[in-house]
């Protein structure tokens, strides 16, 4: 499953990608936290280990499409059981694309004899996965706040009267009230 997939249409992937300290700064569609915390889940769980048979199948045909050192049939067999291993905490399709990668990088390649020389592409991929599901998380959180302040707010209007009676509690100047009252005018 591609959990980018899940992502709702009207996030900008890059925007998210960026966000850091200050969150995603776009505009968010009110109601968008449930939408936002599957999207979260759906890459959490795209993070669950792939199979020992898939990861198996995934390797022998790196094995193809690299060049392999001489060695006999157990040697070969060892070789293949170590790195399914020491990939067994790798999704499915980033181990794949993390073999895509070995092969097209520039240069001869032979097959791994380390599960190092893979993870070179494989940790980059899983930290993206993980970085996104906790922007996408954090910023469903950003959307429930917001909207229990809207609430908050929205059930406790502030009326005209009010602005003039806290502007003359605070001796404020009365041409505050006016500017910040509903409407633009102090009752």
């Amino acid at each position: 499953m591609n959990p980018t997939a899940v992502i709702p249409a009207w996030v900008d992937l890059g925007a998210l990608d960026a966000s850091l300290t200050h969150g995603y700064g776009l505009p968010v569609p009110a109601g968008a936290a449930t939408a936002l915390r599957t999207a979260a889940e759906a890459h959490v769980a795209a993070l669950a280990p792939s199979l020992p048979a898939d990861r198996y199948a995934v390797l022998r045909g790196l094995r193809s499409a690299t060049i392999i050192k001489d060695e006999d049939a157990d040697e070969a067999k060892a070789s293949i059981s170590l790195l399914n291993a020491h990939l067994s905490d790798v999704p499915q399709d980033i181990l794949e694309a993390a073999c895509r990668a070995y092969c097209n990088a520039p240069g001869r390649r032979f097959y791994p004899r380390s599960a190092g020389e893979l993870r070179a592409f494989i940790n980059p991929m899983m930290s993206e996965r993980q970085a996104r599901a906790v922007r996408l998380r954090r910023l469903a959180e950003r959307v429930e706040r917001d909207e229990r302040r809207q609430a908050e707010i929205d059930a406790d209007p502030i009326m005209p009267g009010d602005v003039a009676a806290i502007c003359r509690e605070f001796k404020l100047n009365a041409s505050m009230a006016q500017s910040i009252a509903p409407g633009g005018t102090a009752g």
